[in-house]
């Protein structure tokens, strides 16, 4: 793992530590195993040194990335994996808040469901790549799940944690995608209790399986087939924000606008909230915010209390 530390991230109160590299898996539209090789993990120690560095330079919430992050630790001789790295960083670290970045669906396991549900430091944060909810589409994408297994998974997050933010990827246009499997797509979520989707057209990588597939699906249709999937996941990202109006929630503030007298943060569910107040001082504290109404899929609140002494 070639580690190259990263002091700064100008204009944000959040860090990014990667704490992994590369990936072992073979989606068929996927270059990246050929451009980054097999995964492999920064060690333990080294995270929990890096979380508390940059803790220590005064951020607040920490995001931990990778290509392939639920393969954290496979590599790594002591065989600890992202759970175990999790729960030494709820011991050690400080007053933070810990985000995830995307997991695979055969990661996101029981055992770290519960642990998120019971967290101190883990934000109540999935994201799952989809990527299609017709199972044939799933075969040829070289995927290892079935839109109904994807469908419990999603499930049995909203029942143990029914407030956390449940982000999916879509790949809209996949060769072979016809109208029928789209709607399948469509169908599969809207029906799920997400909170939000990023949706991107499928584009050829030259050395892919999928660049040499028969049926390539034409850009008008991909262009169309994308557009109906960002749609729905403004619905979906506003139908969830509006849950939250009436709740107290913690939010990071990150910034503010001078002119509008407003302030901006971010809730552990990952949802931007507005603050009709201008206070720089607040600016990387944790405030305590009841959620008064909904923006766009934004919220709107109050501030009740200081929830840190940052």
């Amino acid at each position: 793992f070639a580690f190259h530390p990263v002091d700064d991230f100008p204009g944000h109160t959040r860090a990014f530590l990667k704490i992994q590299d590369g990936c072992n898996a073979r989606c068929t539209y996927c270059i990246v195993p050929q451009a980054r090789g097999g995964s492999r993990s920064l060690s333990p120690e080294r995270v929990l040194l890096e979380i508390r560095r940059l803790a220590q330079k005064g951020y607040r919430e920490i995001v931990l990335t990778g290509i392939h992050l639920g393969a954290y630790g496979a590599d790594l001789s002591q065989s600890a994996g992202l759970l175990d790295l999790l729960r030494a960083i709820e011991e050690d670290a400080p007053e933070i808040r810990i985000r995830l970045s995307s997991l695979e669906p055969a990661e996101v396991t029981d055992d770290l469901i519960r642990f998120a549900a019971g967290s101190q430091r883990l934000c109540p944060h999935f994201h799952i790549p989809l990527q299609s909810g017709d199972d044939k589409i799933l075969t040829a994408m070289g995927r290892t799940y079935t839109a109904a297994a994807f469908r419990r998974l999603v499930d049995r997050i909203h029942e143990r944690m029914p407030h956390a933010a449940i982000g999916l990827d879509v790949l809209a246009g996949f060769p072979g995608e016809d109208e029928q499997a789209a709607q399948r797509t469509l169908h599969l979520i809207a029906s799920l209790p997400i909170s939000h989707l990023h949706v991107f057209p499928y584009s050829k990588r030259p050395g892919t399986p999928a660049a040499a597939m028969p049926r390539q699906v034409e850009e008008k249709t991909k262009k169309e087939r994308t557009e109906r999937l960002r749609n729905l996941g403004r619905q979906k990202k506003s139908a969830f924000a509006r849950l939250q109006v009436g709740t107290d929630m913690t939010v990071l503030i990150e910034g503010g606008n001078v002119k509008a007298r407003e302030m901006k943060g971010l809730t552990g569910n990952y949802l931007t909230v507005l603050l009709d107040r201008h206070d720089p001082l607040l600016v990387n504290r944790f405030v305590s915010v009841s959620m008064t109404g909904e923006e766009d899929g934004s919220l709107r609140g109050i501030i009740k209390m200081s929830a840190d002494n940052g």
